[in-house]
């Protein structure tokens, strides 16, 4: 099956300058995002995981030219959108953006307190011009709608409403454009536990609905099982195991994959404590450690794994590993 998403070894680099009398000179690099690669299929979700500051966001933001990638390729419906995001047709660019959304993190940041909700849900019709002026109010109270709100909230502006109201704006606001793919950044975090099971469902039922495909990205673990087909884990910038979601939940391979698996609470007070706990800290982006970059934590390192990277390889049952001695 060809996929509709396709990263190609994706890489995203920021300089490090130190400031001087004389002015400022570059004293290094920090490897945000480092030969990144992966395939989403029309209709899955795809969830992308990790610990704060492993890279996900930027590997996000970084496919959709938010933040400009160093280096690799991203194919959406068999074309280099990268390409058409640094050119300078803007017909072409617009019609890559709608196949193309976000949808960010924190609602009430990404939404103009100046502007009320239905002005915000106009705007992608100003901008592509994909629907007659006439249909805007109509199409916008069906977006309203569509999410879960009363039309009449179009007169109201951000911060009228609560956090899981504004999350539900968001998606309308991606949706406007009829996207193909949506990149959902950790979208419920800052909800409560409620609110976070409604957005999901939400979601769950759009992408049924509408056939849309998913990048989700969380270290909320219940979460990921609950919306996601295939999962994929990062660990300092690289992509470390890909996996169906229940064989990976069920049996991860890579050994980091599995202490971040075993620090999920479990609602029972009577099951024995399965914490991994792994030694150490994380090395600096700036100073990557040889060989593997989890050797420096891992349980089960070996002599190789201190000169010799892992290279992501499948292992069958349709997932991969990046790991010289596997689980």
């Amino acid at each position: 099956m060809t996929p509709l998403v396709r990263v190609e070894r994706l890489v995203k680099r920021y300089p490090v300058r130190r400031r001087g009398i004389l002015g400022g000179r570059t004293v290094g690099e920090i490897s945000a995002v480092d030969d990144v690669s992966f395939d989403v299929a029309a209709g899955e979700a795809l969830a992308l995981v990790g610990e704060s500051g492993c890279g996900k966001t930027t590997t996000a933001r970084s496919m959709l030219h938010l933040v400009p990638a160093t280096s690799g390729k991203v194919w959406f419906d068999g074309h280099d959108v990268l390409s058409v995001f640094r050119g300078n047709d803007r017909a072409a660019v617009l019609r890559a953006r709608r196949g193309l959304q976000y949808m960010f993190q924190d609602p009430y940041l990404s939404l103009n307190p100046r502007w009320t909700i239905g002005q915000t849900l106009r705007e992608p019709f100003r901008v592509h011009h994909h629907a007659p002026q006439a249909e805007w109010n109509d199409r916008v109270a069906a977006l309203l709608e569509r999410v879960g709100l009363d039309p009449a909230h179009a007169w109201r502006y951000p911060h009228e409403f609560s956090g899981g109201q504004r999350q539900r704006v968001g998606v309308a606001r991606a949706l406007a454009v009829e996207p193909r793919f949506l990149i959902l950044d950790e979208p419920v975090s800052s909800l409560d536990v409620s609110v976070r099971a409604q957005i999901l469902n939400l979601l769950v039922e759009l992408r049924a609905a509408l056939g849309l495909t998913y990048l989700y990205i969380s270290h909320d673990l219940a979460s990921v099982r609950f919306i996601a087909n295939r999962v994929a884990v990062m660990y300092l910038g690289a992509i470390v195991e890909i996996a169906p979601a229940e064989i990976l939940f069920r049996h991860p391979l890579h050994h980091y994959t599995h202490a971040l698996l075993s620090a999920v609470p479990v609602p029972d007070p009577d099951a024995k404590p399965t914490r991994v706990v792994l030694r150490g800290e994380p090395p600096s982006p700036m100073d990557m450690p040889p060989g593997c970059r989890f050797h420096t934590r891992c349980p089960a390192a070996l002599p190789r794994c201190q000169t010799m990277p892992p290279t992501l390889t499948a292992s069958g049952d349709g997932r991969m590993v990046a790991c010289h001695n596997p689980r």
